[in-house]
C-alpha cells in the first residue's frame, strides 16, 4: 500500500497560531461577567488592579465596556488551578 502524500502549508508571513488562537470569541457585558464568576461588580473592579492575578480589563467599544469571553474563562482557570494546587 502506497504511503500518503504529505501536503505543507505555508502559512502567509504575519499570521501565527499565537494570534489566531487568542481571537476573541465573544464580548460579554459587566452583568454576563458577574454572572459567569458570581463576584460582585465592586471585586471585578478591584481584581483588576490586583497586582498578583489581575481580572482582565474591559475593552472599551464607545461608551460601553466589554470583557473578552476567552480572557475571562482563561483568568477563571488560573484561579481554579492555583486554588486546586494550593490543596
Amino acid at each position: 500500500m502506497p504511503e500518503p502524500n504529505i501536503v505543507r502549508i505555508e502559512r502567509r508571513s504575519g499570521v501565527s497560531d499565537n494570534n489566531h488562537s487568542k481571537a476573541p470569541t465573544r464580548f460579554l457585558s459587566l452583568h454576563q461577567v458577574l454572572e459567569r464568576t458570581s463576584i460582585s461588580r465592586s471585586l471585578v473592579y478591584q481584581l483588576i488592579k490586583d497586582e498578583e492575578r489581575p481580572f482582565p480589563p474591559p475593552v472599551y467599544i464607545g461608551r460601553r465596556s466589554v470583557w473578552i469571553e476567552s480572557e475571562v474563562e482563561a483568568y477563571m482557570r488560573r484561579v481554579v488551578e492555583a486554588a486546586r494546587h494550593d490543596i
